[in-house]
């Protein structure tokens, strides 16, 4: 949608919109202080995934604060690492609150199912990653999360600690949505 530099957030709730992308980081502040899940669209170098996966859209979600809520990452903020793990072990069987794209891989678990069904089948395949800093034992909680919201993933990468940008280049997605760019960019260097 394109409004001429008004503001378009008017029009989100109406379209039932799953995302609002955009160049601008105060629009997208605003979108998701308004309630709507939102992302900012960066430039990128070369269309990396496109030339090796023709048909495939390969897609990337940060966990804590993107697909996730930022419970677990406030208390690690807050408390440390042994603190967020605790925390962690002692949830593990509760599922995280949803985050601000949760409505969109929700939406997308959708086409891929509808997608894979014999009578719908596509050369055209979504395919998902989960890219997060989280490692054993604090990824348990992660995975059940996606059960118990019934949201399949591609391929998860839990880092513990390892960089995010190098993960998210060789899983050749694009996009990546990130609660930070720098994981958000892919390492260029990556092989």
């Amino acid at each position: 949608m394109f409004t001429r530099g008004g503001s378009p957030f008017a029009y989100l709730k109406p379209l039932r919109a799953s995302l609002f992308l955009s160049a601008n980081p105060d629009d997208v502040r605003n979108a998701l202080a308004a309630g709507f899940p939102a992302a900012r669209v960066l430039p990128i170098e070369a269309p990396r995934a496109a030339s090796r996966y023709e048909d495939e859209i390969r897609i990337a979600f940060d966990g804590d604060a993107v697909l996730f809520s930022d419970e677990a990452e406030r208390v690690f903020q807050r408390d440390g690492l042994h603190a967020f793990v605790g925390h962690e072990i002692d949830k593990r069987n509760l599922p995280l609150p949803g985050g601000p794209l949760k409505p969109l891989r929700e939406a997308l678990n959708k086409l891929q199912r509808f997608a894979h069904d014999a009578d719908h089948a596509s050369a055209m395949q979504i395919r998902t990653a989960l890219v997060t800093a989280r490692s054993a034992p604090a990824h348990e909680r992660a995975i059940r999360t996606l059960m118990a919201w019934d949201i399949d993933i591609d391929e998860a990468m839990f880092l513990g600690g390892l960089d995010k940008a190098r993960a998210n280049s060789c899983a050749s997605s694009n996009p990546t949505f990130s609660s930070t760019i720098k994981y958000a960019t892919a390492n260029p260097h990556a092989s």
